[in-house]
C-alpha cells in the first residue's frame, strides 16, 4: 500500500489535500472554540459576580433585621416588667403566674409574626430558664457558650454572629442573646432567641440568572471544619461534614476571586467567591463548566461538521481534476518506458493543448532527436573502437620498448601488466611472471613490498627505493598509485577509486659506479692537496715565526724603503697563511661531503646543552662581528632540556649560519633565538642583510650552488656549508629551512628533537680513554712535584714519505729541544725503531709499501715497542681505527702545529698510558669487555669487579690509579676519598644518561 501510494501521483494529491483540509478545519474549530470559551468565561464570571454581590447584601440585611428585632424586645416595658416579676416572685405566687402567662402570650405573638424565630427563652443572670416557648427547658440551666451570639445594644453593630449546626434539626442555626435591664440600668436577666436560617436559605437558593446547574451557598468555619451554612440540601451527616474546594479554600483565607476548579462535589465548575467579614462566612456562586461552555463546544462541533462536509466535496473535485491531469502524464510515461526499452519510434499522445500537451510534443521531439543521435553514436562508437585499439597498440609498443622495467600491481597483489625490459632486468621469463599469483613470488626483496604498501597508505605521494638486482647490479624503483576517473583531489574518493600501483624500475648500476668514482676522485684529490698544503702552510707559519722572532727585531733602521719592505713581507706572509687556512677549510668541506655521501661520517653522539653550542659558536665568530661592527644578540629561553647530539658538528652548523649572516649583513645585528617548540628545540639565526629571493631559496641547500649573480657577485666559499649543515641536522632527526625577503634579511632555522629519557646513549670509549690519559698526565705531573717537563732531550722518530713534511716537523720539533730522526717509508721506520728505540713516533698513514696502520699494528704487537707513544699525522681522518690499534693521538693534515706540539709534550712528559692500573666497577655498562680490551691496547692495566659491596676491599688491596664507576656510586666514592692512602686515586664517574 505504501509503495502504491509513493508511485501514484493521483493518490498523493488526494491524500495531501485531505490532510490539508482536515488540519485546516481542526485549526479553525479549535481556534473558534478557544475564543468562544474565553468570551463565555468572562460573561459567566460577570453573572456570578453580580449574584454573589446581590446575595451578600440580602444576607447582611436579613441578619441585621433579626438583630434589631432582638434589641427591640429588650426595650419593651411589659417584657421587662413581667420578666422582673418572674425573677423576684415565688413560682406559686399569683403575680408570678400572671407574669408568666403574659410573657407566654407575648412569645406566641412574636413567634407567629416572626416565622424565623424557632424558640424564645428568658433566663436569669445565672442561666436558669424561667419562661420559654419550649416548656421542657423551663427551670433548667441553659449555657450561653460559643453557639450563642451575645451582645448589648451598643455592641450590636460590631458583634459577628455565630452560626452552628442544630443538634435537633441538623441544620444551620443562629442564637441571639441580649441583656434585660431595669430602669436603673441594672441587668436583671437575659432574653435568648433561637433562629433558623430558612430565610437565608431562600435568599441563597434563588437561581435567577445562574442556569440549570447554577448554585450559591454559604460556608462557615466550625471548629476545624468548613461546613455548609446555607444553600445546599442534604441529610444531617452531609451538612455537618467537612467540605473542600479551591474556591472554598481561597475564600476562607479572606480572598475574593473567580476561576475554574472542582467544587466540593468534585464537579468541574466556573465559580465566583467572596468573604463576608461581618458574618464570618464565605459566599460562593458556581455553575458547571459543561453548561457554561456548552455553546462554545456546540459551535466547534458545527464548524467541524460543516468543514469536513465541505472538505469531502472539495476532495471529490480534486480527485477528478487530478485524474484529468495524471492521465496524459501517464500516457507520456508509458511512451518513455517504451523509449527506454529501445523503441525510439514510440510517440506520446497529445491529449490537451495546455502545458502537458506541450510536454508531450517536446517528448516526441526529444525521441526523434535521440533516434538520430543514436545512429550517429553508433557510427562514432565503431570509429572510437578502432582508435582505442590503435592507441592501445601504440601504448603497448611504447611500454614494451621502454629501457626501464615497468610493472602494475592491482589491489589483490596481482601483476596485471609488465614489459619485456622488466623480465630481462630481474632475470625471470615473461611466462613465469604472467603465471605468478602475487608480485611477491617475483620480487623477493622487501623494498618492493614496502613501495606497494606505502602507495596504498599514502596514495597522493611518490615513493622510491633502491634494491638489489641479479649479477650484483643495483636497481631503483619509483612507485605511485593508479586511480579511476574520480578526481584525486577528492579525499573521500581516494580509497574507493584506488586501482593499483605502477612501479618503474631502472638499472642504476652504472650511475652508482660513476657516483662512487666521483666520490673517490674528490676524496683522492682532496687528500693529495692536503699534503702539499701542509708544507705550504706549515713553512709559511714557520717563516712568519722566524721573521717575527729572529730577523725583524734585528732590523732597526729609519730607512723607509726597508721598513716598507718589512711591512710588505709581513703582509704577504699573512696572506699566504690566511689563504692557506681558507683553502684548508674548503678542502675539509669537500671531504665532509664525500664522507656523507659514502656514509663514512663519524658521529660523537652525547647528551649536551644547546646553550653551550650557541656560546661556542658566538665565541668562534666574535672576530667577524668586530670586523663589520655588527651586534650579536642572544635570545635563549630558560630551562631548556638537554639533547642528544654531536657537539662539534652542531657547533659547525651554527658557526656556518652565523658566518653567512655576517657575510651578507652590513649593519645592524645578528640574532640567535633558541626556544622550545613542542617536542624539539628550534634554533633561528636572524640577520638584517640583503635577503634571498623566493626563487633562490630552494637552491641554498644544494651542493655547489651559489645564489645571486655569479658574474657580478664574487662567490664566497664552495657552496657546501649549508648542504653539509642540512645533512648534519637530518642525521640528528631535525629539519632546516630558510625564510627570507629581499631587502629585509633572512632567517635560517633548524630543529633538534629532545632526547627521550629512556634512550640512554652508549658510552663513547674514545672520549673515556682521552679523559683517562689526561687524568694520568695530571696525576704524573702532580707526583713529579714541579720537576721540569723535559729532564733530558727526547728522541722522536718522524715517519713520512714526503720529505718536505719531514723537514717541517724536524724544524718545529727541534726548536722545542727534541732530537729528531727520519724515516721515508714503513719498512725503514721499523728497522730504525728496532735499531734505536725512540721516545715517541709521528706516523703518516698513506705511504708506499707498508701503510702507517700496518706499522702501528706491528709496533703495538711487539712487547719491546708496544709502550712507545705513537701520534698519527695524516690526511686521512679515521680516529676510530687508530684507537683500536692503540694509537695514542691523532692529528690530521694540514697540521695544527700548536695541537701537535701539545700532544707531543703530554705524551713525552708523563707516558700517561704506561702501566696505569684501572679498576672498572661493572654497573651494567653494556660493552664492558670492549672497554677492557681498548684499555689494554692503550697500555693500561684494567681489572673489574662485579659486586659493588667488594669495592672498598678491592681498592685497598689493589691500589688502582683510576677507578671507573657509575654516578650511582657517588656516595661510596666520596667515602673512599676520605680513606687514608687513597688521596691520589683518580675517580671517573659515568652518568647514566
Amino acid at each position: 500500500m505504501i509503495n502504491l501510494f509513493k508511485k501514484r501521483l493521483l493518490m498523493q494529491l488526494v491524500a495531501y489535500f485531505s490532510v490539508l483540509s482536515i488540519v485546516t478545519v481542526l485549526v479553525v474549530a479549535v481556534s473558534a472554540n478557544t475564543r468562544s470559551r474565553d468570551a463565555l468565561r468572562k460573561s459567566v464570571i460577570d453573572r456570578l459576580a453580580v449574584a454573589t454581590s446581590l446575595k451578600e447584601s440580602q444576607v447582611n440585611q436579613w441578619v441585621d433585621n433579626q438583630r434589631r428585632d432582638v434589641i427591640l424586645m429588650t426595650q419593651l416595658p411589659d417584657l421587662i416588667f413581667n420578666s422582673e416579676i418572674t425573677f423576684t416572685k415565688e413560682r406559686e405566687s399569683p403575680e408570678f403566674k400572671a407574669a408568666v402567662d403574659s410573657l407566654q402570650k407575648f412569645m406566641a405573638n412574636i413567634s407567629a409574626v416572626k416565622p424565623n424565630i424557632r424558640q424564645i427563652s428568658i433566663l436569669t443572670n445565672n442561666g436558669i430558664t424561667v419562661v420559654s416557648t419550649d416548656k421542657q427547658k423551663e427551670g433548667k440551666y441553659q449555657p450561653l457558650g460559643n453557639t450563642t451570639t451575645y451582645f448589648t445594644r451598643d455592641q450590636s453593630r460590631i458583634i459577628v454572629p455565630n452560626f452552628y449546626i442544630s443538634p435537633i434539626t441538623g441544620k444551620a442555626a443562629m442564637t441571639f442573646a441580649a441583656p434585660l435591664t431595669n430602669k436603673a440600668g441594672d441587668r436583671i436577666g437575659v432574653i435568648a432567641v433561637d433562629l433558623d436560617l430558612q430565610g437565608v436559605d431562600d435568599i441563597i437558593r434563588e437561581r435567577t440568572g445562574l442556569g440549570n446547574s447554577g448554585e450559591t451557598y454559604l460556608v462557615g468555619r466550625l471548629a476545624t471544619k468548613n461546613v455548609l451554612i446555607s444553600g445546599a440540601e442534604g441529610d444531617k451527616q452531609e451538612l455537618a461534614k467537612d467540605i473542600k474546594s479551591d474556591g472554598i479554600s481561597a475564600a476562607a483565607l479572606g480572598k475574593d476571586g473567580e476561576g475554574l476548579y472542582k467544587n466540593y462535589k468534585t464537579i468541574p465548575v466556573l465559580g465566583s467567591y467572596i468573604w463576608i467579614d461581618n458574618l464570618n462566612l464565605a459566599l460562593l456562586a458556581e455553575i458547571s463548566q459543561a453548561e457554561a461552555f456548552e455553546p462554545a463546544d456546540r459551535l466547534a462541533r458545527d464548524i467541524l461538521l460543516i468543514g469536513l462536509s465541505s472538505a469531502g466535496i472539495l476532495l471529490t473535485a480534486v480527485y477528478l481534476i487530478a485524474r484529468r491531469i495524471s492521465q496524459p502524464i501517464l500516457a507520456i510515461a508509458d511512451a518513455a518506458n517504451q523509449v527506454s526499452g529501445g523503441n525510439l519510434d514510440s510517440q506520446a499522445p497529445v491529449l490537451t493543448e495546455d502545458e502537458i500537451g506541450i510536454l508531450a510534443i517536446a517528448f516526441n521531439q526529444m525521441t526523434s532527436q535521440l533516434k538520430a543521435s543514436g545512429e550517429q553514436l553508433a557510427d562514432y562508437s565503431r570509429t572510437l573502437e578502432q582508435k582505442v585499439e590503435q592507441r592501445t597498440s601504440e601504448i603497448k609498443a611504447i611500454i614494451d620498448n621502454m629501457v626501464d622495467g615497468l610493472v602494475v600491481v592491482n589491489g589483490e597483489d596481482q601483476i596485471t601488466q609488465f614489459n619485456p625490459a622488466l623480465a630481462g632486468m630481474i632475470g625471470i621469463s615473461s611466462k613465469v611472471i604472467a603465471k605468478a599469483k602475487s608480485y611477491r613470488e617475483i620480487f623477493k626483496s622487501e623494498e618492493i613490498a614496502n613501495l606497494v604498501t606505502s602507495t596504498r597508505e599514502n596514495p597522493k605521494q611518490v615513493f622510491s627505493e633502491e634494491f638489489a638486482l641479479p649479477d650484483r647490479r643495483i636497481g631503483k624503483a619509483v612507485a605511485t598509485s593508479i586511480f579511476g576517473e574520480a578526481s584525486i583531489s577528492e579525499e573521500a574518493l581516494l580509497e574507493t577509486n584506488y586501482l593499483g600501483t605502477v612501479i618503474l624500475i631502472r638499472d642504476i648500476t652504472a650511475e652508482k659506479e660513476v657516483d662512487r668514482m666521483k666520490t673517490d676522485f674528490i676524496s683522492t684529490v682532496s687528500h693529495e692537496l692536503r699534503t702539499p698544503l701542509t708544507s705550504v702552510l706549515g713553512f709559511a707559519k714557520l717563516i712568519q715565526k722566524k721573521l717575527d722572532e729572529s730577523i725583524f727585531p734585528l732590523i732597526q733602521t729609519d730607512d723607509k724603503k726597508v721598513n716598507r719592505s718589512v711591512r710588505q713581507v709581513t703582509e704577504n706572509i699573512e696572506i699566504i697563511v690566511s689563504e692557506g687556512t681558507r683553502l684548508t677549510k674548503l678542502i675539509n668541506e669537500v671531504l665532509d661531503v664525500a664522507k656523507i655521501e659514502a656514509g663514512k661520517m663519524q658521529w660523537n653522539m652525547e647528551p649536551l646543552a644547546i646553550t653551550e653550542v650557541i656560546d661556542r659558536a658566538f665565541s668562534a665568530t666574535s672576530a667577524l662581528f668586530e670586523q663589520k661592527a655588527l651586534i650579536p644578540v642572544r635570545e635563549i629561553e630558560a630551562d631548556l632540556p638537554d639533547i642528544l647530539g654531536d657537539k662539534d658538528r652542531l657547533i659547525q652548523v651554527v658557526i656556518n649560519l652565523i658566518s653567512n649572516a655576517v657575510k651578507f649583513t652590513d649593519r645592524g645585528s645578528i640574532t640567535c633565538r633558541v626556544k622550545l617548540d613542542d617536542q624539539s628545540i628550534m634554533v633561528s639565526v636572524i640577520d638584517q642583510g640583503v635577503g634571498i629571493s623566493e626563487s633562490d631559496q630552494p637552491k641554498v641547500f644544494e651542493k655547489f650552488k651559489q645564489v645571486g649573480d655569479t658574474l657580478t657577485d664574487k662567490p664566497q666559499g664552495t657552496g657546501l656549508g649549508l648542504p653539509i649543515s642540512k645533512e648534519i641536522i637530518s642525521y640528528h632527526g631535525g629539519k632546516i629551512w630558510v625564510e627570507s625577503e629581499i631587502g629585509k634579511g633572512s632567517t635560517f632555522s633548524f630543529t633538534l628533537p629532545i632526547n627521550p629519557e629512556n634512550e640512554i646513549p652508549a658510552i663513547n670509549f674514545d672520549i673515556l680513554i682521552d679523559q683517562l690519559k689526561k687524568r694520568s698526565v695530571s696525576q704524573s705531573q702532580t707526583q713529579s712535584d714541579g720537576q721540569s717537563v723535559i729532564d733530558e732531550p727526547k728522541n722522536i722518530l718522524v715517519i713520512d714519505d714526503d720529505a718536505s713534511i719531514r723537514n717541517l716537523l724536524r724544524q718545529e720539533l727541534e726548536a722545542k729541544g727534541y732530537t729528531i730522526r727520519e724515516a721515508g717509508n714503513g719498512q725503514e721506520a721499523i728497522v730504525k725503531v728496532r735499531e734505536s728505540r725512540p721516545d715517541l713516533i709521528t706516523l703518516d698513514i698513506v705511504m708506499d709499501g707498508i701503510s702507517g696502520y700496518d706499522v702501528a699494528a706491528i709496533l703495538k704487537s711487539d712487547p719491546a715497542t708496544l709502550d712507545i707513544p705513537i701520534i698519527i699525522v695524516s690526511v686521512l681522518d679515521d680516529k676510530a681505527k687508530g684507537r683500536h690499534l692503540g694509537i695514542d693521538s691523532y692529528v690530521t693534515k694540514p697540521l695544527d702545529m700548536v695541537l701537535l706540539l701539545r700532544e707531543v709534550d703530554i705524551l713525552l712528559s708523563s707516558k700517561a698510558s704506561t702501566g696505569k692500573k684501572i679498576l672498572v666497577v661493572d654497573d651494567n655498562f653494556g660493552s664492558i669487555d670492549l672497554l677492557m680490551e681498548m684499555l689494554q691496547n692503550q697500555g693500561f692495566l684494567p681489572s673489574k669487579i662485579i659486586n659493588q659491596d667488594d669495592l672498598r676491599t678491592t681498592v685497598i688491596a689493589s691500589q688502582p690509579d683510576v677507578i671507573i664507576a657509575s654516578t650511582k656510586l657517588a656516595d661510596q666514592v666520596q667515602s673512599l676519598r676520605a680513606e687514608q692512602g687513597m688521596e691520589n686515586i683518580r675517580f671517573l664517574l659515568i652518568a647514566d644518561q
